[in-house]
């Protein structure tokens, strides 16, 4: 009865770790950001990739906690229980603690405790993490269990890698009868979905490309430990499924395009390769790693050939961003009129005058009239004087442009003005239209609302804003936000109404016009700014905390047993996605099985030392 009600409380970590990432089915929710003049009017949007996984998440960490009573029940096991009182169990109590304290707190405390828009990671997701991590540490104790559960990760890393194989070469199932049929599958009202990728690239069931890097850098290292673990220690089917898993993982990482999870699976190999060197020498020798090397360098090579324009493009994101061009760094309203600031640092003041004759002035700093010159032909006013030129090796790459129109608000006819960032190279121009209210110069943005022009403060990257594929950007504006969430933060899930989505000067040159950014792209970002940087140390104390123990349990070790294997290839794996991390956020697409492998690991290492243990105590009383 013992096994059979251990092998029935593992169901629910195979469900959270191979079937959660998978669900993909519509959920119509209201956004409740047309309130603000940086959102649009939309009241309600569709959620097909997160949703519902954060609800079936909520689900099975209620069975975990009804689970863990009946295990309390259970004399023989009330043992187990004193694992609550380890150093790991503080760290996560210490982080969700904070994470509560942060939603209670919080501004936005609807968002923070259920989540939001595009980010649906409330408290109670954040939550459910935490028990499935619990539940895992506490109720994985042999190794049996520990086979089951590898078996779960291979059955869900097949599936999503047969799932991204398939969208790769054009066969997407959400785009087909049978997709639309299952993503419909909780709505009243069936719609027809129409997906902004192009065929070919690889997203899966996990919403965006970056995800699906994330997840590979957690599921290849384990899907390569099964596939190389000897065949009388696991299933020849399960090794088998773990092989093609492993190749079908990896056509996914590439389709996807994700230049993070390329560079996760990178630093886990050399982790590996670093940190077991004297061991894989003497196991294997140096013909076999060399071999190795020389496949490897064959296999970069063949991808060169064969996706110039994938690898080209992760080689310039990382090193040769886009260059930083835009010539208008900021505007603001003053009593002298529309404060233009360029890129050489020089300010030019521009009012409207309402006087038909000469309808535009502007200034310098000192109050000195700059002459304005009329194109007729383009109707549009230049600055005489090309010091507000943006310039490079002499050539003028960009230059003002000023025009004098009307704008309708409410009903009222404002004069206005459209300021253009001319740019004579590389890009399209920048447009903002600026209307006159009284004495007051406001946005007019691309929602037809009517927005104040404020300072928005920014950190680093100035002149490559568009490192990382623009992070550059969002990070330069999340970094000074740090500073006012040292004890709590925001709150889960409230990064959309902490980031500065009003300005409109650095997103328009980032081409983020009418864009809402939504996540830092940083996970560690991400949990400084909505549950608060003793949040993110608790965090990141839990992390090291197993790392370091992990590191010395393995250091210079043979891996003889299916835990040993697994417990290195666990190590490995979450080294990966904690380098992802500093480039994706946590979403609860790939987060549970992070916090579920974690717990494994840490399960794992605790079995590995009992072993071993009782591997001395029988030499001593041998030779006693």
């Amino acid at each position: 009865m013992g096994k059979i009600w251990r092998t029935i409380r593992t169901v629910p970590v195979l469900l959270a770790l191979a079937f959660v990432p998978l669900i993909v089915t519509a959920k119509k929710y209201n956004i409740g950001l047309n309130g603000y003049p940086w959102y649009s009017n939309s009241e309600t949007s569709t959620d097909l990739f997160l949703y519902w996984k954060g609800q079936a998440l909520i689900l099975l960490a209620f069975l975990m906690t009804a689970c863990l009573l009946v295990s309390l029940a259970e004399r023989k096991w009330m043992p187990e229980w004193r694992r609550l009182c380890s150093l790991e169990v503080l760290w996560l109590g210490s982080y969700l603690v904070l994470s509560v304290l942060s939603s209670l707190l919080s501004a936005y405390p609807s968002f923070a405790i259920w989540g939001s828009y595009e980010q649906w990671e409330g408290l109670f997701v954040l939550l459910a993490y935490g028990i499935f991590f619990l539940y895992v540490y506490l109720t994985v104790d042999t190794e049996w269990i520990v086979r089951l559960v590898v078996y779960g990760l291979v059955a869900g890393g097949f599936l999503m890698g047969l799932l991204g194989t398939f969208q790769f070469f054009g066969m997407d199932l959400f785009r087909g009868k049978a997709g639309q049929m299952l993503m419909n599958l909780l709505s009243e009202n069936k719609m027809k979905f129409t997906f902004n990728f192009s065929e070919g690239w690889v997203y899966a069931s996990l919403y965006n490309p970056n995800y699906v890097g994330s997840y590979a850098a957690l599921l290849l290292p384990v899907l390569v430990a099964v596939a190389l673990t000897e065949w009388k220690k696991l299933s020849r089917f399960w090794t088998m499924t773990a092989m093609v898993g492993a190749c079908l993982m990896t056509v996914t990482l590439l389709g996807s395009h994700s230049l993070t999870g390329c560079v996760g699976v990178f630093a886990s190999l050399l982790f590996l390769l670093v940190y077991r060197w004297r061991r894989l020498v003497f196991m294997l020798g140096w013909k076999k790693l060399m071999a190795g090397a020389v496949g490897l360098g064959a296999f970069a090579a063949a991808m060169t050939v064969f996706f110039p324009e994938q690898v080209g493009a992760g080689v310039d994101k990382l090193f040769h961003p886009k260059e930083d061009t835009h010539m208008i760094r900021q505007m603001l309203s003053t009593e002298q009129g529309l404060k233009i600031t360029t890129a050489g640092d020089k300010d030019l003041y521009v009012r409207l005058t309402g006087e038909e004759a000469v309808p535009l002035r502007a200034a310098d700093a000192q109050g000195r009239e700059q002459a304005l010159f009329f194109h007729e032909g383009g109707r549009y006013y230049t600055v005489k004087d090309h010091a507000y030129d943006y310039k490079k090796d002499g050539v003028v790459i960009a230059e003002p442009r000023f025009v004098k129109t009307v704008v309708t608000v409410n009903g009222v006819n404002y004069d206005a003005l459209r300021v253009v960032d001319h740019q004579f190279v590389y890009e399209k121009d920048k447009t903002w239209t600026i209307v006159r209210i009284g004495n007051e110069y406001r946005v007019y943005n691309a929602f037809q609302k009517v927005d104040q022009l404020q300072e928005i403060p920014a950190v680093g990257f100035a002149d490559c804003q568009h490192f990382g594929d623009k992070r550059g950007y969002i990070w330069s504006r999340t970094i000074p936000l740090l500073k006012d969430f040292i004890v709590t933060g925001s709150g889960p899930s409230t990064f959309t109404m902490i980031f500065p989505n009003n300005d409109y000067i650095g997103k328009t040159n980032m081409n983020y016009d009418g864009v809402t950014v939504t996540k830092p792209h940083n996970m560690y970002l991400q949990i400084w700014t909505q549950t608060g940087l003793l949040s993110l140390i608790a965090f990141l104390l839990l992390f090291a905390w197993y790392f370091v123990k992990g590191l010395r349990l393995y250091w210079n070790r043979q891996l003889v047993t299916v835990p040993e294997k697994m417990g290195m290839a666990f190590m490995t794996a979450l080294f990966g996605y904690m380098v992802t991390g500093i480039a994706n956020d946590s979403t609860v697409a790939v987060a549970p099985v992070f916090w579920g492998m974690l717990g494994l690991g840490m399960a794992v290492n605790r079995m590995v030392v009992k072993e071993r243990e009782n591997k001395n105590l029988t030499r001593i009383s041998t030779h006693a």
